[in-house]
């Protein structure tokens, strides 16, 4: 469930209702008040009444798109609401499609394209030219040729609508737009049907729900593409619904009562028992497909898991920060080959030298010396005792015995000492100076 299955349960109980009734007046009056040669009823009150309640209907159909709220629902193909009503239409359009085909080849006019010849003036020349246009020769024919291939190729898109159970589906989407195409060519023949009037009610009802199912195949088809819009997509199904069921309805009744197909003026006639049946099964897949609609379940985050995730992601910058500090510490102990003879040419950046320049103003003072005493001792070994004052002082040097690599290693090692020693010292210094 999610938030508008209430509101959406309400709206397709009231417009089934008033379907019904109006459904159930047409069906008396086309038995009772209607001539089946003219297409006009002989008397109004029946049939009045029933398209008074119908469109009332589709009025109501219409303002669902602005009573309900913008929710993400996600869809779903894999249950019997879909594989059912599929297939029914699936087979519909089977025979929907083969009966275009024998209408095309009815009314084709050979040949297809005639050539005209228009006269274009030039009065500034004062000449004219004749121009040969083709012309078609009857757009019924083009249309009865290409209604039947749109019809096959929707086929297609039933198929992949029960084969493929998951919401989005590119490929579905494709060869969606193979039935939306059908439905919209098939109005269009529809409309240029000349044996019957274009005030025919029959003929209006009948074009009015081939287009009003294309509308809602097209949104069907943005679920396919994941760019769903439920609420149009509930209107246009509501008001599909609801006319695809008044129109197919009472001439079915109509044909197994009394024999005759509405609209259906002479043997040339577009109207047949396979276009009611379509507009028939039309009804009940949209009808299945906004029931579906109403237990789909909302795409929205469960509060708990929500909960656990702010802890988390919170918990996780604690650690972070937490790991940083510790970094900065165990840095901070470290004594580098850098810190002992210099960072000679290596690049600084220009952070590294504001502390830098703030650590030097205390370290100038603190210049790295060697005593003489530790030189020496170094050089010639222990350090002799100073004569007092009163003895004298001895000119001659000692001798020191110790080879020359032990005396140059033994200087390396003190001067190694005290630059380890001072630099242990500056680092002591620096961390006090940022503590």
């Amino acid at each position: 469930m999610n938030t508008n299955s209430k509101r959406l349960g309400t709206f397709l109980v009231a417009a089934l209702f008033l379907t019904a009734i109006a459904t159930t007046l047409r069906t008396v009056a086309c038995l009772t008040d209607l001539d089946y040669a003219s297409g006009f009823f002989t008397s109004k009150a029946l049939i009045n009444a029933a398209n008074i309640i119908i469109t009332i209907t589709l009025i109501g159909s219409f303002a669902y798109m602005f009573s309900a709220t913008r929710i993400n629902i996600k869809a779903d193909f894999s249950t019997s609401s879909t594989y059912v009503p599929t297939g029914i239409l699936g087979v519909a359009t089977v025979f929907l499609g083969a009966r275009a085909l024998s209408y095309g080849m009815r009314v084709m006019q050979y040949p297809i394209f005639k050539i005209t010849t228009r006269t274009v003036r030039f009065p500034a020349l004062e000449s004219a030219i004749n121009i040969k246009i083709p012309l078609i020769n009857s757009p019924s024919t083009i249309f009865g040729l290409i209604v039947p291939i749109l019809a096959f190729l929707s086929i297609a898109y039933h198929f992949f609508n029960g084969f493929i159970p998951d919401g989005k589906a590119e490929i579905r989407a494709y060869f969606s737009t193979a039935a939306i195409a059908f439905l919209s060519f098939y109005a269009i023949l529809i409309y240029l049907d000349s044996t019957l009037s274009i005030s025919d009610s029959s003929k209006i009802l009948r074009l009015t729900a081939f287009l009003l199912s294309a509308l809602f195949f097209l949104y069907e088809a943005r679920i396919s593409l994941g760019r769903e819009m439920w609420r149009i997509y509930a209107a246009f199904g509501l008001a599909a619904s609801s006319v695809s069921a008044y129109t197919s309805i009472p001439a079915i009744i109509t044909y197994y009562s009394n024999g005759e197909i509405l609209s259906s003026a002479g043997r040339y006639s577009l109207a047949s028992l396979e276009e009611y049946v379509l507009i028939l099964a039309l009804f009940i897949f949209i009808t299945a497909r906004l029931c579906l609609t109403i237990s789909l379940r909302e795409e929205k985050e469960n509060a708990l898991i929500k909960v656990l995730g702010g802890y988390a992601a919170e918990r996780e910058e604690k650690v972070n920060e937490s790991f940083e500090r510790y970094q900065e510490i165990f840095a901070s102990k470290q004594l580098s080959i850098f810190d002992l003879y210099g960072g000679g040419d290596i690049a600084v950046s220009e952070e590294d030298e504001d502390e830098e320049a703030k650590t030097e103003e205390t370290e100038e003072k603190k210049e790295l010396t060697i005593s003489d005493d530790a030189i020496y001792e170094a050089i010639f070994g222990t350090m002799p005792e100073r004569p007092k004052d009163d003895e004298p002082i001895e000119e001659n040097e000692p001798e020191d015995e110790r080879a020359p690599e032990e005396i140059a290693e033994n200087i390396l090692n003190t001067v190694d000492a005290v630059l380890a020693k001072s630099a242990k010292s500056a680092k002591k210094d620096k961390k006090e100076n940022q503590e």
